[in-house]
């Protein structure tokens, strides 16, 4: 009987719902056996993924091996990876709806093939809400506009009364007008599945909670936010950053953001510009490319979305993701 080593994945980050999954057995090895087509001082690891859900199979995958990355076609759902005998740490990158998979060390005999099955977990099973999505709107000249969303969660609400669009009198000064009433903006949240990529994570901001005011007045500055605009986003985001000692913050800007809704907007407007804000508490700061600012073009008739996520964020290394809450 073919004795079945078991290895604990590791991961750097863990929110609530990746709490279960670092006692899931990701990695595990069911075969070892000499293979004699290997020179001597070789051997060969076999990884067969299993990839859980209804989800397409990419053509390649992606790995390290001891911090050497590489890629590799899939075939029949496995990769073989050559190496010198000894201890060897692999992690493997599917695709973008399963996270990555880290090994412990893995050793390996001369002229031996081990083979490993891989069990990937769908980061589709990660929940977070979007956060106070406001939508302001400045026609040039008083306009009747009509506002469409194409949400893309559950469990949405939406102010005012939304019936399959809203339907209002925008005037230049920012007020919309319903029938008797005027609002400042278009209200919307709603509970999202959402996949941040390593680019999306790469870049960002880390600011102590002491300074969270000044940090977001300069940015919001730089966006092109007025002052009222920038009033609504500090009084809404910054008593929860200033609680934090340190915060990681990175800005999602314009087409990302479509992820979590679709404007549908008649008239179109000349400049629709759209700012999402991804924040967490951290203990430690680690290796991130200082963020770009992407600018609010005002010309024409221009409307503005803001909105956000907090994210259960811990201390992570540089191959590390960020992992919504």
């Amino acid at each position: 009987m073919k004795k079945l080593i078991f290895l604990l994945f590791l991961t750097p980050l863990f929110t609530h719902a990746e709490e279960d999954l670092k006692r899931v057995i990701q990695i595990y090895r069911t075969n070892s056996e000499i293979d004699s087509s290997l020179a001597a001082g070789d051997c060969l690891y076999e990884f067969e993924f299993y990839a859980p859900g209804n989800v397409s199979t990419p053509i390649s995958v992606q790995y390290s091996i001891d911090g050497e990355n590489g890629e590799q076609q899939l075939s029949k759902q496995s990769i073989t990876i050559k190496a010198a005998p000894g201890k060897h740490i692999f992690q493997f990158f599917y695709n973008q709806y399963y996270y990555e998979v880290y090994s412990d060390s893995l050793e390996i005999k001369s002229r031996h093939r081990d083979t490993y099955i891989v069990t990937l977990n769908s980061a589709e099973q990660i929940r977070v809400m979007s956060e106070k999505p406001v939508i302001y709107l400045y026609p040039q000249q008083s306009t009747e506009v009509r506002v469409q969303l194409d949400i893309h969660g559950e469990n949405a609400f939406l102010y005012p009364t939304y019936n399959d669009s809203w339907e209002f009198t925008a005037h230049p000064n920012g007020d919309l007008v319903f029938g008797e009433e005027t609002f400042n903006y278009l209200f919307w949240e709603a509970t999202n599945s959402v996949i941040l990529t390593p680019k999306q994570t790469a870049s960002g901001f880390f600011v102590e909670g002491k300074s969270v005011v000044q940090f977001l007045e300069e940015k919001l500055t730089t966006a092109g936010l007025n002052s009222k605009e920038q009033a609504d986003f500090i009084t809404y985001w910054g008593p929860r950053l200033a609680h934090n000692k340190l915060n990681f913050i990175h800005f999602e800007f314009n087409e990302t953001c479509e992820k979590y809704a679709n404007l549908d907007i008649s008239p179109k407007p000349d400049n629709l510009y759209r700012i999402y804000m991804i924040w967490g508490s951290v203990s430690e700061v680690f290796d991130v490319k200082e963020q770009d600012i992407e600018q609010f073009d005002r010309s024409g008739f221009s409307v503005l979305e803001w909105g956000g996520q907090e994210s259960k964020i811990k201390s992570h290394d540089t191959r590390s993701s960020i992992f919504v809450k």
